[in-house]
């Protein structure tokens, strides 16, 4: 189920590559930033190619930043950070969605695990940083940064 999710990712990815390089451009780790940015882009239906099957949800928000850089900002006001500490060299997603939805919606959930995230916290939306948090969920996804591996 997850394979179109993770070649709809993957294909952003490329196409950010080619006409929005500037994306990564003063980053460590440009592949990893250009699949953070696939992920928003194909999350908030901004992405060029979307699986046939692909049912837009009005209403999300996806943001993203480095785990720690997040708990450095938000850790000592925001109680979602009990559930799970921060963790060293991973991402956090955090994705908003309309609150008339009784869970995480599927596309959301299918992305994550196409991508291998591993979800660690979903509640009511916070009024935290400049998300719009508005009869609102949140659900929250960690992701390892992804190294490149090179020979010698």
């Amino acid at each position: 189920m997850t394979e179109p999710y993770l070649t709809t990712v993957l294909e952003e990815a490329e196409h950010i590559t080619e006409q929005h390089d500037q994306v990564a451009r003063t980053t460590d780790n440009q592949a990893h930033e250009y699949l953070r940015y696939a992920v928003l882009r194909v999350l908030e239906g901004e992405a060029d190619h979307l699986p046939a099957d692909w049912t837009p949800i009005d209403g999300v928000t996806v943001g993203y930043g480095s785990d720690d850089a997040m708990y450095d900002s938000w850790g000592s006001s925001e109680d979602w950070w009990e559930t799970v500490p921060p963790q060293e060299a991973c991402t956090r997603f955090r994705v908003f969605f309309p609150d008339d939805h009784q869970t995480v919606p599927r596309n959301i959930v299918d992305v994550m695990a196409a991508l291998g995230a591993w979800r660690v916290w979903t509640g009511s939306a916070a009024a935290c940083g400049s998300y719009d948090h508005r009869e609102r969920r949140e659900v929250h996804y960690l992701w390892p940064v992804v190294t490149n591996a090179t020979s010698e």
